[in-house]
């Protein structure tokens, strides 16, 4: 479907503001016809105007006077028009590249002027032209698009791939530090035997004040104490017995527990510390030995060293 679209008056509405109306919506083949010798002040304005919006190639075809022969006589080729002098100003022309038709060296569509009749006919060679290089704009906006993508698939494969290559070293390693951390803390563990016997008795020994206070202010449980003063059953005694024991063990316990948590906490920050140091380490090298050029780029970015982050949360 080809739509000719003719541009009013300037003084309604002007060539480039009537071209912006349609160049989201077609591929413009843009024709200047000129009934003058020379370009007039207003025409080299238009131009410019829209040189500066759209840079697109233009069909210049200078009308023929009335009364004149449409087949002019042929002008010698180092004979050039005051007109070409004004588009070559312009830069809508080149004295590099013939305006006869032919394709540019870089097959990019260039402007044309046509001074004869007869030579109307190139107006179709330009259309070609046009199309073609809208074409070749096309093809090469979905050729970026089909690289980038292309990109994004074989980064992707890559990754994975390297994922598959070092993640069963890095569960491996991993293992391996987690056997070597429970042996060690149950070697601490047999040797520390009798420090932790002389920190419960030490704990014991702090807390029997209070412990002997809290045994006093006891309520016991399903048992009934006569206010007069008159003895109770061993059966009761052993109850209450139990359930003092009961109160003293649970207080120990949970200063012991406390202790001994601050104590692995210690030890733990200090082994995950390392083995968080070794996994880094292993990475690093990974990357320099096997990618040298994108271990410098990834060098500032904390994410590259994904077992070691995820060990932080551990």
């Amino acid at each position: 479907e080809v739509d000719v679209v003719v541009a009013p008056c300037r003084g309604f509405q002007s060539a480039e503001a009537t071209l912006g109306e349609y160049m989201n919506q077609v591929l413009p083949v843009v024709i200047f016809a000129i009934s003058e010798a020379e370009l007039s002040s207003s025409d080299k304005n238009e131009l410019r105007e829209i040189k500066e919006k759209f840079s697109l190639p233009i069909f210049f075809f200078k009308v023929p006077e009335s009364g004149v022969e449409l087949i002019s006589p042929k002008k010698p080729d180092h004979e050039k028009s005051s007109l070409y002098s004004q588009l070559v100003d312009l830069e809508y022309l080149s004295t590099n590249h013939c305006s006869c038709g032919a394709p540019a060296p870089d097959a990019d569509a260039q402007s044309m002027l046509v001074e004869q009749f007869e030579k109307l006919r190139l107006l179709s060679t330009f259309s070609r032209q046009v199309l073609q290089k809208h074409l070749v704009e096309a093809a090469t906006s979905l050729n970026e698009v089909h690289c980038r993508c292309l990109n994004i698939f074989i980064n992707q494969a890559f990754d994975m791939q390297r994922d598959l290559q070092i993640t069963p070293k890095r569960l491996e390693y991993t293992r391996k530090k987690e056997n070597e951390l429970y042996e060690s803390l149950m070697n601490i563990a047999n040797r520390k035997q009798e420090e932790m016997k002389d920190m419960i008795v030490e704990t014991l020994g702090n807390m029997k004040e209070e412990l002997l206070e809290d045994a006093a202010n006891m309520e016991f449980k399903d048992i009934i104490i006569p206010e007069n003063g008159e003895p109770v059953s061993s059966k009761d005694i052993k109850c209450c017995i139990k359930q003092i024991q009961e109160l003293i063990i649970s207080r120990l316990n949970q200063a012991v527990a406390n202790k001994l948590i601050s104590s692995v906490d210690y030890l733990r920050e200090s082994f995950v510390g390392t083995l968080e140091r070794c996994l880094k380490s292993l990475e690093e090298s990974w990357e320099v030995s096997v990618h040298p050029a994108r271990s410098l780029e990834k060098s500032k970015d904390v994410s590259v060293h994904i077992t070691s982050n995820y060990l932080k949360q551990v």
